[in-house]
C-alpha cells in the first residue's frame, strides 16, 4: 500500500529539517577549526615525515595520559599549536633567449599565506626545497642554488619577474634529497604586508660534476632535476586563545559495569567515524576517535558519589524541597584534546590540536 500524501509531505518536511540541522552543526564545527566550508580537495598533498612524527607522538601521549603543552612544538623546538604545510603555487620560468650553458632551472616559487588570521603569531617558516632522492653511488652534478625575493610583479609579455636582492646563494652536490631554509622574517613581513607577498625567484646552475673524468649532458640532467623537484613552506603558529597546557590525565571513569545502577550517570562509548560523516575526504588522520558521552540519572541520594561539583548538590537539595527546581544532569567533568592531521581549503596540510574533543569523565551538574 502506497503512504498517502500528507504521510509523504511530512516525511520530506523531516527529511529537510533533520538535513538542515546537520548542515547547522556541521557549519558551527568547522567554523570551530578555522573553516569556512567543507574542504574539497582533488588529490592528498604529500605530508612530510616531520609532520607525521609530531602527529603520532601527541597521540600516543594522548593515548597514555602524558601530560602534553599543546602551545609547544618539541620535535621542530618553537612555540606553536597549529602546523601548515602551504604547496608552492607558483611556475617555471622559460626565456626567450637561450639560457647560460650553466642554467638549468628557474622557477617563481609562491606561497598563499591567507589561511593564517591576524590572532596568529608566526613562529617558524621553513622553505624546504626537495631536489630528489638524495644517493651516494651515484655522483651527480654540482649544483649552485640562488633565492630572491621578488621586488616587482611580472608584466604582460616579462618572461621573468624582476628580483630584488638575493639571499641565499649555496652550492650543494646533486642528487641531495631536500634543503630547508629559514624564511621566518621574509614570511613575517609577507604577513603584514600580503601586497609585498610576490614570491621567490629560484635559479639552480650547473658547475659541473663532482668527477672531472665523468662527462654528463646538461639537457638530460635538468630534465631530471625538473621531474624531481618540490617546493612547500612549513609555517608554525601560535593562537593563545586555542592553546592550553594540558596536565589532565585520562582515568576510567564510572562505567556502567562498575555502577550499581545502570541508570546512573556514567560515560557511554561512542565512535566517531569521519566516513560516517563524508569527511574522510579532508581528514588524513585519523580516520576517526572515541568521543564518548555522558549519560544516566542524578538522584539526590547518590549526587555526592556521582563525581558531582558542590551546585549539583545545592541544585539536588532545591528540587527535593521544590519539585520545580530542574534535577542536576549529567554532563562531562573531565575532557581530553586529540590531533587532527587534514587539508584545508586551500590545499595546505595542517596539524591542529583541539581541546575538549574526548570525554574522559561524567559527572552530575
Amino acid at each position: 500500500m502506497l503512504p498517502s500524501l500528507p504521510v509523504l509531505a511530512l516525511s520530506l518536511l523531516l527529511t529537510r529539517a533533520l538535513g538542515q540541522a546537520f548542515q547547522f552543526q556541521e557549519r558551527v564545527f568547522l567554523q570551530s577549526l578555522g573553516l569556512d566550508k567543507v574542504p574539497s580537495p582533488q588529490k592528498f598533498q604529500p605530508v612530510p615525515s616531520i609532520l607525521k612524527k609530531i602527529f603520532h607522538s601527541q597521540e600516543a601521549a594522548a593515548t597514555t595520559g602524558v601530560s602534553q603543552d599543546l602551545c609547544h612544538v618539541k620535535e621542530l623546538g618553537v612555540r606553536g599549536n597549529i602546523l601548515r604545510l602551504l604547496p608552492d603555487q607558483g611556475f617555471f620560468l622559460y626565456s626567450k633567449n637561450p639560457p647560460q650553458a650553466s642554467s638549468c632551472l628557474q622557477k617563481l616559487l609562491y606561497f598563499n599565506l591567507s589561511a593564517v588570521k591576524d590572532k596568529e603569531e608566526l613562529t617558524m617558516a621553513q622553505l624546504g626545497l626537495e631536489l630528489g632522492p638524495n644517493t651516494y653511488y651515484k655522483l651527480g652534478p654540482e649544483l649552485e642554488l640562488a633565492l630572491s625575493l621578488v621586488h616587482e610583479p611580472q608584466v604582460w609579455g616579462q618572461s621573468i619577474p624582476k628580483p630584488g636582492k638575493m639571499f641565499v646563494l649555496q652550492s650543494v652536490p646533486w642528487p641531495q634529497g631536500v634543503l630547508y631554509f629559514n624564511l621566518l622574517d621574509v614570511v613575517k613581513e609577507w604577513n603584514n604586508n600580503p601586497q609585498k607577498n610576490l614570491g621567490l625567484l629560484l635559479e639552480i646552475l650547473v658547475k659541473g660534476h663532482r668527477d672531472a673524468g665523468v662527462s654528463f649532458q646538461l639537457k638530460d640532467t635538468c630534465a631530471r632535476l625538473r621531474c624531481s623537484f618540490h617546493a612547500y613552506l612549513l609555517v608554525v603558529t601560535l593562537n593563545p586563545e586555542q592553546c592550553h597546557r594540558s596536565s589532565r590525565k585520562r582515568r576510567a571513569a564510572i562505567s556502567a559495569s562498575n555502577a550499581s545502577c545502570k541508570n546512573l550517570c556514567h560515560r557511554h562509548q561512542l565512535f566517531i567515524n569521519f566516513r560516517d560523516l563524508g569527511w574522510h575526504k579532508w581528514i588524513i588522520a585519523p580516520k576517526g576517535f572515541m568521543a564518548n558521552y555522558c549519560h544516566g540519572d542524578c538522584p539526590f541520594s547518590l549526587t555526592t558519589s556521582l563525581n558531582s561539583s558542590n551546585y549539583a548538590f545545592m541544585q539536588a537539595l532545591m528540587h527535593a524541597a521544590d519539585p520545580a527546581t530542574p534535577q542536576a544532569v549529567c554532563i562531562p567533568t573531565k575532557l581530553s584534546p586529540i590531533s587532527m592531521l587534514y587539508q584545508d581549503n586551500d590545499d595546505n596540510v595542517v596539524l591542529r590540536h583541539y581541546e575538549d574533543m574526548v570525554v574522559d569523565e561524567c559527572g552530575c551538574g
